[in-house]
C-alpha cells in the first residue's frame, strides 16, 4: 500500500489543494486549518451553510495567505495583523483564537452574503484534542487527520449515477493497493516514519453533497444518499477514518503504508 494523494485545506470550508509533499505534525499537516471563518461571536461556519465557500481558494504565502474567489480581486493576508485576541468555538469547543483586518472580514462577508470575519489558530493552538490533551488541535472539526482508501471511494462510484473526486470528501490523506473500506479495520498505521492511531470512523454530512468546483448542492443530495444506503452505522453514515498522529515527520505521495495493529 501506498500514499497516493495529499490534501490540504489552509481555511476551513475553503478550496483544498494537493500536495507532493507535507510536514506531518501533531496538530496535523503544516498549514492546514490553521484559519476559519466564523460569525460576530466566533462561532464557526462552513460548507453545511454556505456551500460557496469552497469558491474561495485561499494560497498560503511567506507571510500569511491570500485569498482568491470568482469575481472578487485577491486579497493578501498577513499574520502580524492577527494579533487580537478573539473568542472562537468550533461546535462545542469554545477557545481563544486570533483576529485581524476588517478590510479581509469585509472581503468575505461580501462574497459569502453574510455578516463574518477571519480567524487564525496562532503559532500555538489554544485548542486540545478532547481525547488527548497532548495533542493541539486547529479549526479541523474533531481531529488532526482524515484518511480515505481510493477503493472506498471507486466502490462509491460504481454505485452513483456521476463520478465525484475525491476532494469532494476532503480527506488529508489517501491511501492505494487497499481493499474497499479495509482502512475500517485499522488501528495504527506508519506512513513513511508517521505513526497514527485510527481513533473513529468519519461520520458524514451535507458538506459531502458540495460539489467543489460549482460551489453548489447536489439537488438529489448525493453522494449522501447513496452513502446512506449501505454505510450507515448506529453511529451514522460513515466513510474515511480520523487520525492522530504519535510524532511528526515528512509524507510523500509514494511513501509505503504499513497496518502495525
Amino acid at each position: 500500500m501506498q500514499l497516493s494523494q495529499l490534501f490540504h485545506y489552509p481555511v476551513k470550508s475553503c478550496a483544498g489543494f494537493p500536495l507532493t509533499q507535507a510536514s506531518a505534525q501533531l496538530m496535523g499537516l503544516e498549514g492546514d486549518r490553521c484559519w476559519m471563518v466564523a460569525d460576530s461571536s466566533g462561532k464557526f461556519i462552513t460548507g453545511r451553510q454556505w456551500p460557496r465557500m469552497v469558491l474561495i481558494r485561499p494560497n498560503i504565502t511567506p507571510t500569511g495567505l491570500r485569498l482568491e474567489a470568482p469575481d472578487m480581486e485577491p486579497i493578501e493576508i498577513s499574520y502580524q495583523d492577527y494579533v487580537q485576541p478573539q473568542a472562537s468555538t468550533v461546535w462545542s469547543y469554545a477557545f481563544q483564537a486570533w483576529g485581524g483586518s476588517a478590510e479581509v472580514d469585509d472581503w468575505l462577508s461580501f462574497f459569502l452574503g453574510t455578516e463574518c470575519r477571519l480567524l487564525y489558530i496562532g503559532q500555538q493552538s489554544q485548542r486540545l484534542l478532547r481525547s488527548d490533551e497532548s495533542k493541539p488541535l486547529a479549526f479541523a472539526d474533531g481531529y488532526q487527520y482524515l484518511l480515505i482508501g481510493e477503493h472506498s471511494l471507486a466502490d462509491l462510484n460504481q454505485r452513483l449515477p456521476d463520478t465525484v473526486p475525491m476532494l469532494q470528501f476532503r480527506p488529508n490523506l489517501v491511501v492505494s493497493g487497499a481493499a474497499a473500506f479495509a482502512e475500517d479495520e485499522w488501528k495504527v498505521l506508519r506512513i513513511g516514519s508517521v505513526v497514527f492511531d485510527v481513533v473513529k470512523p468519519c461520520e458524514r454530512c451535507i458538506f459531502t453533497t458540495v460539489d467543489p468546483e460549482s460551489g453548489q448542492m447536489h439537488p438529489q443530495k448525493q453522494p449522501l444518499v447513496t452513502l446512506n444506503q449501505y454505510r450507515a452505522f448506529p453511529a451514522g453514515t460513515l466513510f474515511g477514518q480520523n487520525l492522530v498522529a504519535r510524532n511528526s515527520g515528512l509524507l510523500m505521495l509514494g511513501d509505503g503504508v504499513e497496518v502495525l495493529a
